[in-house]
């Protein structure tokens, strides 16, 4: 890349930072492994909204609630208790991106401060995010967020994304299996009519009525099985949603919410705001904010009289300095519940492991039986289809039924209506096979038995029956 259009980049990055309204986003960030709640991904980016990506590294942003409620336009006092749990949950969510250049695997937010006397949160973004949000000179995308604000679903908020990603090609085609993947959903909606419901046309209904772009669809097959969904981008004609433009024109300085904070813990012990000022232009605020809190704790204690002299050495005392006795006490604690959970979670890992496998085993034991009780019993199959054709074509029929019969693949290399056809179909993991399954454990106690032997193994493991079944 040139001088000329480096400084172009340079310059466009500038006016995005300024702009109020849009915020830039590396591709692989758009299309990495996560799942949000919407409320999650408003205030992801409500705080990219903040953000000056010009600067080289990450400075911690506040989040003042009253503003963030304006924001996202909702009312009451509930949001405080609210936001507080799901900022919370957002430090425990991974993202994850690999490539063939890149592997990515990080939380969203790297940790939080409650202000409780500001009503805000002190937030800060992991470094390892910083080359997908800062000085970003190729592979990204601007979006305008008023597009996202007045969707409801998460889904469709990360469609709104993708296809802003893929504006420029017009059309982009993901596998089921990915889109899955690139929402967390790979367990969540094992019926592809659920997904393509609650998910694809959702999405697609919520950013037609919302956003300026939306998609259409065209669904891949191989057989009856769809398994993948080319996406055409479609330029939307709806009047964007309006924002409260001098919220996000002139934000909260984030140094004078934690200068105010401080001062107030410490004007009763004469220590003007000016003092105050002085530390910030000198210390970190965690330093200060440690130094406080300890000068606090021990005058409580009456250790201290002289609290101004005190609070001066205090703030500029290192973090990095030997911490006091009770410190390493704490921390010793620390380290001990941190082993503990770390012990923990490699028992419950092995236990997940462990119960994987039964119950795989299970499926597999619980097939074979089935077909050779079939092959016993050719009359059986018969009777099953026969079942499930009337069944399924009943206009009351129940979902699983229905979605049984229209799974039910009869252009196969078998005969038609034989048992190898049925089994054919028996053996491709769908609803066809659920349904087969449901009818059979009425009939044969065979499987009941089979169940016991694998509890008694679940047992032995420590793992109870609602645990495994």
């Amino acid at each position: 890349m040139d001088q000329s259009e480096s400084s172009k980049r340079e310059q466009a990055l500038v006016a995005i930072s300024k702009d109020p309204f849009r915020v830039i986003k590396g591709n692989p960030l758009i299309e990495a492994k996560f799942e949000l709640t919407p409320i999650q991904t408003k205030l992801f980016l409500f705080l990219l909204a903040k953000l000056d990506a010009t600067k080289n590294n990450f400075e911690p942003m506040i989040v003042v609630v009253k503003d963030f409620q304006k924001f996202i336009g909702a009312k009451g006092d509930s949001l405080y208790h609210h936001l507080k749990k799901e900022v919370e949950k957002m430090i425990g969510k991974r993202v994850y991106y690999k490539d063939d250049n890149v592997e990515l695997n990080s939380s969203l937010i790297s940790g939080y401060m409650y202000l409780e006397n500001e009503g805000a949160f002190l937030v800060e973004f992991p470094s390892l995010l910083k080359p997908f949000l800062l000085q970003l000179k190729e592979n990204f995308t601007v979006i305008d967020i008023r597009n996202i604000l007045g969707l409801d679903s998460s889904y469709a908020m990360r469609f709104y994304e993708i296809c802003k990603e893929k504006e420029r090609f017009k059309s982009f085609e993901y596998t089921v299996e990915h889109i899955k993947e690139m929402f967390s959903i790979e367990n969540k909606y094992k019926n592809y009519f659920d997904f393509k419901v609650k998910v694809i046309v959702q999405a697609r209904n919520e950013l037609k009525e919302n956003s300026e772009l939306y998609f259409d669809f065209e669904e891949i097959k191989q057989g009856k099985k769809v398994v993948a969904i080319r996406f055409k981008v479609i330029k939307n004609k709806k009047d964007l949603q309006l924002l409260d433009e001098d919220l996000l024109l002139k934000p909260q300085n984030a140094t004078e919410i934690l200068i105010n904070e401080i001062f107030e813990a410490v004007k009763t012990f004469n220590v003007s705001l000016r003092t105050v000022q002085i530390w910030f232009e000198k210390y970190p605020f965690l330093q200060i904010k440690k130094g406080v809190d300890y000068t606090l704790s021990e005058h409580k204690k009456g250790k201290i009289k002289d609290v101004p002299s005190y609070l001066q050495k205090m703030v500029a005392v290192s973090q990095s300095e030997t911490p006091t006795d009770k410190q390493v006490k704490e921390q010793n604690k620390k380290l001990q519940q941190k082993k503990a959970e770390s012990e923990s979670k490699v028992i419950q890992e092995e236990l997940e492991k462990k119960k994987s496998n039964l119950l795989g085993e299970y499926h597999i034991q619980k097939k074979q039986l089935a077909i050779k009780l079939l092959q016993d019993n050719p009359e059986v199959y018969a009777n099953l289809f026969n079942t499930l054709s009337q069944e399924g074509s009943d206009n009351k029929a129940d979902i699983l039924t229905a979605l049984a019969l229209q799974s039910y693949q009869k252009e196969t290399p078998y005969d038609s209506g034989s048992l190898d056809e049925f089994l054919f179909n028996f053996q491709q993991e769908g609803t066809f096979q659920s349904y087969i399954f449901d009818k059979m454990n009425e009939r044969f106690t065979d499987f009941q038995n089979l169940k016991k032997d694998f509890l008694s193994m679940a047992k032995s493991f420590g793992i109870n029956e609602e645990q495994i079944f």
